[in-house]
């Protein structure tokens, strides 16, 4: 009897040196992938009465904000033209768009050949000041400028310290990681990353309707010219 009390007393030993020689759970894992960061630039030009024309003093302003642009990248604007609410709403609208193409034209003279444009006129229907007073109306006539930029940020690769296992396998935390940094080398606007762009227009209708032709036996034979081999 009293040589059974060693083997009681090891027991817990066991069972705690068991529990101490567990694995730690592993972290979760995730793919590494670039990150993009957007930034805003934001610029208001006025005119005259009735003008489409930029004065001289306005036309400076816009071009020190044009040089404060960053020089790597892809940018992409946004020019609003508007008018204030002394004419018709079609005679401001046409205002207001030629207004918002004269900074448009600007803004390529300038050299900003990289700069994607999109254009729109809203005439007197966005004031900016709802007076009804000459203050107010300089301040409607305008054309708002909003640049976006974004820049694409490689992962940092080469993180190989982490020595947990799953299921008798090695996490690699740097797994995809390479793939990422390439991706962010070879991208030519990094906004692409992010938003992406419109598909072109798509052949599978014409090609559906090809398939359709066959299929009901109204295809068209070969025009035969009588010229031999």
């Amino acid at each position: 009897m009293p040589r059974s009390r060693p083997v009681l007393l090891l027991l817990p030993l066991l069972v705690g040196a068991c529990a101490a020689i567990d694995p730690p759970s592993p972290e979760p894992w995730a793919a590494r992938a670039p990150s993009v960061a957007e930034s805003r630039y934001a610029h208001v030009v006025h005119f005259a009465t009735d003008r489409a024309e930029l004065a001289a003093d306005e036309l400076e302003s816009l071009r020190r904000f044009l040089a404060a642009l960053p020089a790597e990248g892809r940018l992409r604007a946004l020019v609003i033209g508007h008018a204030d609410e002394r004419a018709s709403d079609s005679y401001n609208l046409a205002l207001s768009d030629r207004r918002a193409r004269h900074v448009a034209e600007l803004l390529r003279a300038h050299g900003l050949e990289r700069v994607e444009l999109s254009r729109r006129a809203l005439g007197e229907s966005r004031p900016v000041d709802p007076g009804h007073h000459e203050a107010a109306w300089a301040r409607n006539r305008r054309v708002e400028i909003v640049v976006r930029h974004w820049v694409a940020e490689a992962p940092r690769c080469g993180e190989w310290d982490r020595a947990a296992a799953l299921h008798g396998q090695a996490l690699l935390p740097d797994l995809g990681c390479a793939t990422a940094a390439n991706l962010v080398a070879m991208v030519a606007d990094p906004a692409d990353l992010v938003e992406g762009r419109p598909l072109g227009p798509a052949d599978g209708v014409r090609e559906a309707e090809a398939v359709v032709r066959y299929r009901t036996d109204k295809v068209r034979p070969l025009a035969d010219d009588g010229a031999g081999p």
